[in-house]
């Protein structure tokens, strides 16, 4: 894994053989997007994505999203340990003003 860029600070990204799960801060909480690459890494195939206002949330999903990516429970628990010893901002997720 590379240092993240400068916009990316506080992501989480978690790559696997044109695999891929990142996790990102926004407004409402955390952004979790996984999905592949195909044609050698020129498109991207985003499978999923949703957001959680917990970091709990977010690493259940990690762990899914990896174990459905590569069907390895082994690789999936890689992912998740690397989950572990990311360090996050702290970041509180701010629901809208109801309408």
């Amino acid at each position: 894994m590379t240092a993240p860029e400068p916009a990316e600070r506080g992501s989480f990204i978690w790559h696997d053989h044109g695999r891929f799960v990142e996790v990102h801060p926004v407004r409402t909480g955390w952004l979790v997007v996984w999905g592949h690459y195909e044609d050698f890494g020129a498109v991207r195939v985003n499978e999923g994505n949703a957001t959680y206002r917990t970091l709990g949330g977010v690493r259940r999903r990690v762990a899914d999203a990896a174990l459905a990516l590569t069907r390895s429970p082994g690789t999936a628990a890689d992912a998740t340990k690397l989950f572990d010893f990311h360090t996050f901002p702290d970041h509180q997720g701010e629901l809208p003003e109801p309408m």
